[in-house]
């Protein structure tokens, strides 16, 4: 077992999470290919990470066709970084068709033009389309040390081009501080939207998860970071994100997104056969209880 991605399976009476209902269906879009190689990435994309790769115009249809018998209602695509895939604009069109549609991004790679492009796409669906770009702070050196040269510059362009197209993304952040400091933090980070001209400014901040990366650079989970079922004695298990959505990536469908690199969470090869309870016998399953975090932006 990789040690990147530790899983209590010696913990007896593993909980299992019920599917209450289909509600989201995530896509794998940009499979976990990334222009670029952030230090805390919990799936390692980088350049080279070919272990997913994206998914075509094709898949996506393919798994939109199974989305709609089981009335999925929304849409979330990421990766990897989706605006690698030379199909991108083709697969939200497609998507949009089907409901309203998240993408998650680094913001990197969005040019005016692109921008331009993705507002007409808006315009010709009734359903919403909306974006999260993720970074680490508001001062580009700490942002850099994470995710590398050049990407604070380049993601602020990215969201100032998306909010001169009408679009306000929501700014995602993984906490690398003290939670005492989430308020000034949140203040100073709504700031830094401010000046980027986005219309209304909003933030997601994310847990970070010891797999993949930062399981390499900082630490794996202990023995004792594991759910149990006394974790859910005055905790509604269906609060986790994992009793209403999927994830469908280009080897088949897993649990949830954060969860694509364990065997153990692929739970079939369509989303018709991970209709069922799935065990959390993952440690990353952890930190979605004691954090309370979903990966969608509501």
């Amino acid at each position: 077992m990789n040690t990147t991605q530790k899983q209590s399976t010696s913990v007896k009476n593993i909980p299992e999470v019920p599917l209450a209902n289909l509600e989201t269906l995530w896509l794998q879009v940009g499979g976990t290919l990334c222009n670029l190689q952030c230090t805390h990435c919990f799936i390692s994309c980088g350049p080279q990470n070919h272990t997913h790769e994206m998914m075509s115009l094709r898949q996506v249809r393919l798994r939109l066709e199974e989305s709609k018998l089981l009335e999925v209602k929304d849409y979330y695509i990421t990766g990897g970084e989706v605006f690698m895939n030379p199909e991108i604009f083709e697969i939200l069109a497609a998507i949009l068709e089907c409901g309203p549609l998240d993408v998650l991004t680094n913001g990197t790679l969005i040019s005016p033009e692109k921008a331009i492009r993705l507002r007409e796409i808006q315009n010709g669906s009734s359903h919403r389309l909306q974006f999260r770009v993720s970074m680490e702070s508001y001062e580009e050196e700490v942002n850099n040390l994470i995710r590398g040269k050049n990407a604070f510059r380049k993601a602020s362009e990215g969201i100032r081009n998306l909010g001169a197209a009408g679009f306000s993304p929501v700014l995602t952040v993984t906490r690398n501080w003290e939670e005492d400091k989430d308020a000034a933090m949140e203040d100073n980070l709504n700031s830094f939207l401010k000046s980027l001209n986005v219309p209304q400014p909003r933030l997601k901040i994310l847990p970070g998860f010891l797999i993949g990366r930062l399981a390499e650079n900082l630490r794996n989970y202990s023995d004792d970071e594991h759910v149990t079922e006394k974790c859910f004695e005055n905790y509604d298990i269906t609060n986790l994100q994992c009793s209403t959505s999927r994830m469908a990536t280009q080897t088949g469908v897993y649990v949830c997104p954060i969860l694509v690199d364990s065997d153990q969470a692929r739970m079939g090869g369509t989303i018709k056969e991970t209709l069922r309870p799935f065990p959390l016998a993952h440690s990353a399953c952890y930190t979605c209880r004691v954090t309370g975090m979903t990966c969608k932006s509501e």
